[in-house]
């Protein structure tokens, strides 16, 4: 029997009124809530919660299913439910909130909850991915919240939203809402497990081996890599078990010893209380690599004219990098080696961040492993990596061998094979080397939207004399990118009137590896330069917004748009409020809005009110992966201004958004429906495992015309057509056998097409195939 005091009793009591709970009667009378009929999805839960005084409704009858539920209101929930005998301890001296009570007794169970030490955190959202860490631990198990969601499908407490089960599908980051409280909790009631057992320390995911995730169950880009077969993995630790980390994204482990090869890691942190770090936070810490790796380092110094203008060294063995909010990115170069090397990349506190208490435990270094394999090489490069998309403007492609360690062989003869995966024309196909190098033309491809190419060569004639060189390049594929840029236009006849146009570009540290060749600081100049409104500002802002220049002409502004760098928090309402300040009188005024992060939503709220007050309209683009934008906030922002959001994955694509952006500003019509070409299509994948191949994509959310999505792979034989079946919720998916696969030879990229019901294409996107 719980223990209470006549203080805690009292707290109890004032939490059922908080949440609605029923303090008597026990009738086993349907809901009598107007908003709930028998035939809600949730009506049985909800009845169930109502009958047994977890939960009840409104004064005025309502029941508000989809109202966000509180941690601290889940947390009384899940209290009430429990029907464990424990004694309850007191609650902390001063601490008068409603819930008091109720995580005193949590915190000695080791909850993972937010709200112990900052009190505020009690009455923000609970999300989905928290609750299931909180379901885990109420049964006494320590998972991270991938194991936790895996907990939940085995456990049959949830489904996911269309029962693929994976967890993207579960919607970890999704605020909760009172009627899949009820849901969950009555799950856990028809398994009989309502003893809370709890934990017998602070979570650190020690239990996570018990609940292994299937394949392809985390999102594109949070897999961590295996080592390469053959491969002695690196000695020493992993991220993947520090309980400081929320993710550990490590694009992969093993890199080629040539001074070239590259990769990024993003930490997620948590601060030493196991509590989320805000987004508009920038905090300092020194990467350095035990075995030469390169860091690529961004610094800034003082100059008489321009404070915090950005230099760019080419990197060293540490360096000093900022967060942006929780995340730290950083870039990594392997050394020139002949022979492999293990190493260990370490992430501390400076300083000046560890006297911080919150963050204290970063003395002590997050660490990632990494190896060097030296490997001979069949190097192919291209003078550009942007032309434009007009069939006439063209490429220098170079090919080179290279011995381990990256020293080039000069008197190499053979021969290379060059060609491009979307068909553009090659001066040559087959050349010789020549003084250690093979080159060839390639001409743009004509195109009104962007398209990304993939230069491949082959060695097709091989010197004898170097065997050992020939059978490693042989087994190996080669090969460039070319983006084929169609620039922006205007459209002719359309009278625009005069606008005032303000850039907001996120500089924080992320854009590091969202944005590697900077397109959104070069596409927005151009966008600049193209609209030529009247007044122009440029804005940037990191963990604060920073003036770059205006009003003025594009002239005088778009320069200094180069001043954009990557480095720091994200404070996106910072960056509006210096926009918006700069406004002057009578003109229509413009804001384009791009960003690849989080923000504070109250801020950012505050800002779109002043915007309605300013008349400014507000155009948000979120560049990356759905995971690590606030879609909903950047809609909103978009909506309530009278613009319009559009998501671009790579920033290869953010052409097209912006050439949609400067068709409505110069003939005033703003495009309905799917935006035009691939950002019709939303994270699509094509993954080829051990015995599977998948193909699948999420439809963009304006894009409701789509009726008919089919995958095009191009094949020796001719090309082969796959159409997907829908799944619901804007999703497409279909899977083959790997050995209905293999006989069709298919090329190593395929393309998404998308048609209305009509048959017109209205978008399509190529993306390789990636082997799981």
């Amino acid at each position: 029997m719980k223990v209470f005091t006549q203080t805690k009793r009292f707290v109890f009591l004032l939490a059922f009124f908080m949440i609605g709970l029923v303090s008597s009667g026990s009738g086993q009378a349907a809901v009598p809530f107007f908003d709930i009929s028998s035939n809600h999805w949730a009506y049985t839960s909800i009845n169930w919660a109502y009958t047994n005084k977890i939960i009840s409704g409104y004064s005025n009858g309502t029941f508000g299913p989809k109202r966000t539920l509180m941690e601290a209101e889940f947390l009384v929930m899940l209290t009430r439910y429990d029907c464990s005998d424990d004694t309850w301890p007191k609650s902390q001296t001063g601490d008068r909130h409603w819930a008091a009570a109720q995580y005193a007794y949590a915190k000695s169970k080791h909850l993972p909850l937010k709200g112990y030490n900052d009190s505020t955190l009690r009455d923000k959202p609970v999300t989905r991915g928290q609750v299931a860490r909180i379901v885990a631990a109420f049964h006494g198990f320590d998972l991270n919240e991938y194991h936790a969601v895996q907990y939940m499908y085995i456990n049959q407490l949830s489904s996911g939203k269309t029962g693929i089960k994976n967890f993207t599908d579960y919607g970890a980051d999704e605020s909760l809402n009172r009627a899949e409280a009820a849901v969950f909790l009555h799950r856990l009631a028809k398994q009989g497990k309502c003893e809370m057992k709890g934990m017998n320390a602070s979570p650190s995911g020690k239990d996570n081996s018990k609940y292994p995730l299937p394949a392809d169950f985390l999102p594109e880009g949070t897999v961590t890599f295996p080592n390469p077969e053959g491969e002695t993995p690196p000695s020493g630790g992993s991220p993947a078990g520090d309980s400081r980390l929320q993710a550990a994204d490590i694009e992969k482990r093993t890199l080629i010893a040539n001074g070239i090869d590259s990769m990024f890691i993003t930490l997620s942190l948590k601060d030493c209380y196991g509590n989320p770090i805000s987004y508009d936070e920038s905090l300092s810490f020194q990467a350095s690599s035990k075995s030469g790796g390169m860091i690529s380092n961004e610094d800034y110094y003082e100059h008489e004219y321009w404070p915090e203008k950005p230099y760019y060294s080419a990197g060293s063995s540490s360096a000093y990098v900022q967060t942006d909010g929780p995340d730290v990115t950083v870039k990594v170069t392997a050394p020139a080696l002949t022979t492999g090397k293990n190493d260990t990349i370490s992430l501390q506190a400076t300083e000046g961040t560890s006297v911080n208490e919150r963050m204290a435990c970063y003395r002590t270094p997050v660490t990632v492993d990494l190896s060097y394999v030296p490997k001979a090489e069949l190097q192919v490069s291209s003078s550009q990596s942007k032309i434009a998309a007009n069939g006439n403007s063209t490429a220098y492609v170079t090919a080179k061998i290279v011995k381990p360690g990256g020293q080039m062989i000069s008197d190499y003869s053979g021969q290379v094979r060059f060609y491009s995966a979307k068909g553009a024309l090659l001066s040559a196909s087959n050349v010789s080397f020549s003084n250690g190098t093979a080159s060839a033309w390639v001409t743009s491809l004509s195109s009104s939207s962007p398209v990304e190419d993939t230069i491949y060569a082959e060695l097709v004639q091989m010197d004898s004399r170097y065997q050992a060189v020939n059978s490693e390049i042989k087994s190996a594929k080669h090969s460039t990118s070319i983006l084929y840029d169609p620039g922006l236009s205007t459209v002719e006849g359309c009278a625009r009137e005069d606008l005032e146009v303000a850039f907001i570009i996120d500089s924080s540290g992320s854009m590091k590896r969202s944005d590697p060749e900077r397109l959104r600081v070069s596409k927005s100049r151009e966008l600049m330069q193209t609209l030529n409104a009247l007044n122009n500002t440029a804005v940037d802002f990191n963990h604060k917004g920073r003036y770059l220049s205006g009003p003025d002409s594009s002239t005088i502004v778009s320069p200094y748009l180069e001043y954009v760098f990557q480095s720091g928090g994200t404070n996106i309402a910072d960056g509006m409020d210096e926009a918006f300040s700069r406004f002057t009188a009578g003109t229509r005024k413009v804001a384009i809005l791009v960003t690849d992060g989080k923000s504070n939503k109250q801020q950012v709220l505050n800002q779109i009110a002043e915007a309605k007050r300013q008349g400014i309209t507000v155009y948000t683009v979120g560049l990356g992966s759905k995971e690590q934008l606030n879609e909903t906030l950047l809609q909103q922002v978009a909506q309530e201004t009278g613009g319009r959001y559009f998501h671009v994955e790579k920033s290869s694509e953010i052409s097209t958004a912006y050439q949609t952006i400067l068709s409505e500003l110069s003939c005033g019509e703003l495009y309905l429906g799917c935006s035009p070409s691939g950002t019709v299509f939303s994270s699509p994948s094509l993954r080829l495992t051990e015995d599977t191949f998948y193909m699948d994509t999420f439809i963009d959310e304006g894009c409701s015309e789509v009726e008919r999505v089919i995958v095009r792979f191009h094949a020796a034989d001719g090309d082969v057509d796959y159409d997907l079946i829908y799944r619901g919720q804007r999703y497409f998916a279909l899977k083959k056998d790997r050995s209905e696969i293999d006989p069709l030879a298919l090329e190593d990229e395929g393309t998404f097409l998308a048609f209305d019901k009509d048959g017109n294409l209205i978008g399509s996107r190529t993306i390789p195939i990636i082997l799981k």
